[in-house]
């Protein structure tokens, strides 16, 4: 994900687990483009975009999913090491709420 600015903000709790629900943020417009996703938040004046790996989660985010919901479905479509994609996507989630791409429950 890469962003035009960058000023996080303290949305994200102390740690992600498995029970934690995650939903994509209203005040964010999405759009495809390919395989990517550009987006745009009106409010804070930022752009990101999202590369194909990151699109996919965003799409599969329409509907709010749990952490271990998420990383399951990616474990079994990409037939690779849970732990792995969960360290993975755990990074990219901490950063997409930094910037009030995603909110956490």
């Amino acid at each position: 994900m890469s962003c035009h600015r960058r000023q996080p903000n303290s949305m994200a709790p102390a740690s992600i687990n498995d029970e934690t629900l995650i939903r994509r943020s209203t005040s964010v417009y999405a759009a495809p483009v390919g395989e990517e996703t550009l987006m745009m938040s009106i409010e804070r004046g930022r752009y990101f975009g999202l590369d194909d790996i990151g699109s996919d989660i965003w799409r599969r985010l329409e509907t709010p999913l749990t952490f271990g919901e998420l990383i399951d479905a990616l474990t079994a479509d990409y037939n690779a090491d849970r732990r792995v994609i969960a360290e993975d996507v755990r990074k990219l989630l901490e950063e997409m709420v930094a910037h009030d791409v995603v909110r956490f429950d």
